[in-house]
C-alpha cells in the first residue's frame, strides 16, 4: 500500500483498535516467573495467541500502543481491563481527561 492509497485518518487526535495475532518463541533454558496465556502451542518452544492492539495517534503521529492478550476463556477481570483501555484510549482521543469514580 502506497499513500495513495492509504485510508483517510482523521486530523488530530485518534485510535486505532484492532485485533492481532502473535507468535512468541522462547530461548532454551526460558523459565517464566507467572503462568504463561493459553494459546495455540507450536512446540514447547513457543506459543502463539491472540490479543487486541490499541494505538493511539496525535497529527499522524503514533504516540503509544498497547497489546491486551485474549485469553480462550477470559475472565471477568480480563474484560474489565480491557474496558478500562478502551475507555482511557476513547477519553485521550476526546482530548478528556480520565475521571475517577469520585468525578
Amino acid at each position: 500500500m502506497n499513500e495513495e492509497d492509504a485510508p483517510i485518518r482523521p486530523a488530530g487526535r485518534w485510535v486505532s483498535v484492532r485485533l492481532q495475532h502473535r507468535h512468541v518463541s522462547f530461548d532454551d533454558g526460558f523459565e517464566a516467573e507467572e503462568p504463561l496465556p493459553g494459546g495455540d502451542c507450536a512446540d514447547e518452544e513457543s506459543l502463539s495467541y491472540s490479543g487486541i492492539v490499541i494505538t493511539s495517534y496525535d497529527h499522524g503521529e503514533k504516540v503509544s500502543e498497547r497489546w491486551i492478550p485474549l485469553g480462550v476463556d477470559p475472565s471477568e477481570a480480563d474484560d474489565e481491563r480491557l474496558i478500562g483501555q478502551l475507555r482511557e484510549a476513547l477519553l485521550w482521543q476526546a482530548g478528556r481527561p480520565p475521571q475517577t469514580a469520585e468525578d
